[in-house]
C-alpha cells in the first residue's frame, strides 16, 4: 500500500520561468538542481511542496523511455487554517486564482496555472474521508465545474 505522492515531475518549456513561478508565486523552496554531465546533461530544478518534491524538467526522453503528457491538474493539501493565507499570497504575486467549494461547506480549493499551463490545486479536503460532495464555483467565470 502506498502512503502518498513522494514526487511529481512536470515538463516545462522555460525552466527559469517555471522556477520563478514555483518559488516566488507559490513559495516553494528549491531543494536540488540538475545540470551537466553528472545528470546526463538533463536540466531540472526540484522544489519542495510539503512532503512532495516537484521536478521541473526541460523536455527530454526520461525514465521508461517516456515523455511528459497532458493532464488536468494535481492537488496539494492545505489546512483550513492556512487556506486563506495561501490564496492571498498567490494572488498578491499576480496569479489568477479560481476558487471552488465542495459541499456545501465541506472543503475549498484554489486553482492556479503555472507558466506551462499545469494547474496546481490547493485543497482543504482529506481524501481519506471519501468524497467531499459536488463542486460549485466561488470565483466568477470558473470553467469546468
Amino acid at each position: 500500500m502506498t502512503s502518498g505522492v513522494n514526487e511529481l515531475v512536470l515538463e516545462v518549456a522555460d525552466l527559469d520561468a517555471a522556477e520563478r513561478f514555483y518559488t516566488e508565486v507559490l513559495g516553494f523552496p528549491v531543494i536540488e538542481r540538475w545540470e551537466g554531465g553528472h545528470w546526463r546533461n538533463r536540466e531540472a530544478v526540484w522544489v519542495l511542496a510539503g512532503g512532495t518534491r516537484i521536478g521541473l524538467w526541460k523536455p527530454a526522453l526520461g525514465i521508461a523511455r517516456a515523455r511528459g503528457g497532458v493532464h488536468v491538474h494535481y492537488a496539494l493539501s492545505v489546512s483550513d487554517d492556512e487556506y486563506d493565507s495561501v490564496v492571498e499570497r498567490v494572488r498578491a504575486r499576480g496569479a489568477q486564482v479560481d476558487e471552488v467549494e465542495f459541499g456545501p461547506g465541506n472543503a475549498r480549493s484554489a486553482y492556479v496555472a503555472d507558466p506551462d499551463h499545469n494547474v496546481v490545486e490547493f485543497w482543504t479536503w482529506d481524501v481519506k474521508q471519501g468524497s467531499p460532495g459536488a463542486p460549485s464555483a466561488i470565483s466568477e467565470g470558473v470553467f469546468g465545474v
